[in-house]
């Protein structure tokens, strides 16, 4: 008998200790039916709400953007101060008195997401990362996968870009992309092509390409980023969004950035960042 109270104490004991966990990153699927909980900081930190592109609007009740006021017993004017700056796809946001509660609507892909704050220094959350990431449905979606929203090609883009910034501030924001920096080189007549560093955003089944191109001619010469490929072995893969001029001046070095997402065939873009791959280009005199 004792011992069968000491096994039920131990599971009781390990059910409650289960329950107070709780996670400072979180990632939440969008849906816009659904009311997101969000716990914030009051004094020992704060919370970063990133999207996966840019953030059109947020309408907010007892929030004070970027700045805090004060009345005239000298308590916050609002509740949370929220930090953010316009076309960012993400800002920060803490409480300013303790054991508050509000809503912020956030408007994203023409859709509103419904956020409800509190206030919760021991289950605080300091990074919280939304997704539209759909889910798989099986050969048929396999086959006819649609890529990202072009808000969401940007906005990974823009990751990529910052990538070592948001690894080393925000780490919950890029926790499900892989980076290789192996370096592969097309050599071309009168050109070189190297992809220096690639991303896979495992949410969105894309890769990010940085590419530098050196010119070794006295002439400038032009290629057509639209028809522009990556291969890897006899897979061509083209890119659906781009960062690219189609220029490369005499003598220079430039670079470019193009967006993968699916394959030629209009399949889920599965490849790795570590292939040996291969920029397939057409550069010439002549303007295309």
């Amino acid at each position: 008998m004792i011992k069968y109270t000491l096994l039920i104490f131990l599971l009781f004991s390990g059910i409650v200790h289960a329950e107070g966990k709780h996670k400072e990153i979180v990632t939440y699927k969008l849906d816009r039916k659904r009311v997101y909980p969000i716990n914030t900081y009051f004094d020992r930190g704060i919370t970063t709400v990133m999207f996966p592109a840019q953030i059109e609007g947020i309408a907010a009740g007892n929030v004070a953007m970027n700045q805090v006021h004060y009345n005239l017993d000298g308590s916050p004017a609002c509740d949370f101060l929220m930090s953010f700056q316009p076309d960012n796809y993400y800002f920060s946001i803490r409480a300013l008195k303790t054991g508050v509660s509000g809503t912020i609507n956030i408007i994203y892909g023409r859709n509103t997401y419904i956020l409800k704050l509190q206030e919760n220094e021991a289950k605080a959350m300091s990074n919280v990362t939304f997704s539209d990431e759909e889910g798989d449905d099986g050969e048929d979606s396999e086959r006819n996968w649609t890529p990202p929203s072009l808000p969401v090609l940007k906005g990974l883009l823009a990751k990529a870009k910052s990538f070592d910034v948001l690894k080393e501030k925000y780490p919950g924001s890029v926790s499900q992309v892989q980076v290789s920096s192996n370096k592969y080189i097309s050599k071309y007549k009168n050109y070189t092509v190297t992809i220096v560093k690639t991303w896979r955003f495992n949410n969105y089944n894309s890769l990010v390409f940085m590419v530098e191109l050196k010119n070794k001619t006295q002439k400038t010469l032009y290629y057509n980023p639209k028809k522009t490929a990556v291969s890897v072995a006899d897979r061509s893969l083209f890119p659906v969004f781009l960062d690219a001029k189609g220029v490369m001046p005499p003598q220079s070095t430039t670079f470019a950035f193009f967006v993968v997402s699916n394959t030629a065939e209009g399949r889920k873009n599965k490849f790795a960042t570590d292939n040996a791959w291969k920029v397939l280009i057409d550069a010439t005199e002549v303007k295309q």
